[in-house]
């Protein structure tokens, strides 16, 4: 890890490092991930500007795209910059990335842009209100300050048909919050029937 720095140090100084450079290539700093182990891994994400789909073809939703020649240069450049600075005591690696199309949440403010989307939430520890639950998925309803709403089905009583609830969860509580993605139908349409299209939620998702 690095020299006497807190984990907590390292990603702010890697998101501080990081910041400009991904600004030249007209991208930003989604999050940073750090990975403690016999080698320390620095997983930097970079995210490109949304631009809104054609939702009449059936593929709106939020189209992003980072390539793979951005990323390289981008860690290129990052990888001296932490050399430089010498925050890290030991073996490290660098892994610039898209956050995809699964992306990993990195604070609350995040979440409002994917609203009606579904996300899976791992909690640190159980719900207060709901005795033994850490995980919760299903579509995000809304998002206010530091606490988000997440509906999930829940079945009123044993052997009965689930029935979807709003559950509130602070951020402090949470362990890690991911996108759960959505790929557009590509499949043909067959004969006599209509076109099946994937509608607003099915664009792409880097």
């Amino acid at each position: 890890m690095g020299k006497n720095l807190s984990p907590e140090s390292i990603i702010r100084r890697v998101r501080e490092a990081a910041a400009p450079l991904a600004a030249s290539f007209g991208l930003s700093v989604w999050g940073v991930e750090l990975v403690a182990g016999g080698r320390t891994v620095v997983r930097l994400y970079v995210d490109a500007p949304a631009a809104v789909q054609d939702e009449e073809d059936g593929t709106g939703g939020v189209l992003e795209g980072v390539s793979v020649d951005q990323c390289a240069e981008l860690s290129r450049m990052l990888g001296l910059a932490l050399d430089v600075d010498e925050i890290f005591s030991g073996a490290w690696v660098l892994e610039v990335s898209s956050p995809g199309f699964d992306r990993l949440f990195f604070e609350p403010a995040q979440l409002a842009a994917y609203a009606g989307r579904d996300i899976d939430v791992t909690l640190l520890e159980p719900h207060p209100e709901i005795a033994g639950r850490r995980r919760f998925k299903g579509p995000l309803k809304g998002v206010d300050g530091e606490c988000f709403t997440v509906e999930v089905l829940f079945p009123p009583a044993p052997g009965t048909k689930p029935e979807p609830a709003d559950v509130s969860i602070d951020w402090k509580m949470v362990k890690k919050a991911r996108l759960v993605p959505v790929f557009p139908d590509t499949s043909k349409p067959r004969a006599g029937k209509g076109v099946r299209t994937s509608g607003a939620d099915g664009g792409k998702q880097a």
